[in-house]
């Protein structure tokens, strides 16, 4: 399954729903519900005014929720292994350098 960015509040709905369900939700997460009900994340039935009426995690919520349960957004991946192999190298190009000068 392919990681998807997120918003926080598209997070936070994923989190509600997972833990406590529709009736934890406010007013202010029916965009992200929308959203989320786009991406098949969530089945969720709305009001004339776009208020949230209900919402449910579908299957592939849930599975989405089960292989990436911390909800990182994969360029934070990206970002944090490059700066990894990056310091790698600068530490051996620098333990060379020290090697060689002190020789």
């Amino acid at each position: 399954m392919e990681r998807i960015k997120l918003t926080k509040r598209e997070k936070a709905v994923l989190r509600i729903l997972s833990r406590q369900g529709y009736e934890a939700l406010s007013e202010f997460d029916a965009s992200a519900v929308r959203s989320l009900s786009e991406l098949g994340f969530v089945k969720a039935a709305f009001t004339e005014d776009g208020g949230v009426e209900d919402a449910k995690l579908t299957t592939k919520g849930k599975d989405y929720l089960r292989v990436f349960p911390s909800l990182r957004n994969p360029i934070r991946l990206e970002i944090s292994s490059v700066t990894c192999i990056i310091a790698a190298i600068v530490s051996i190009i620098m333990l060379f350098i020290a090697y060689t000068h002190f020789k």
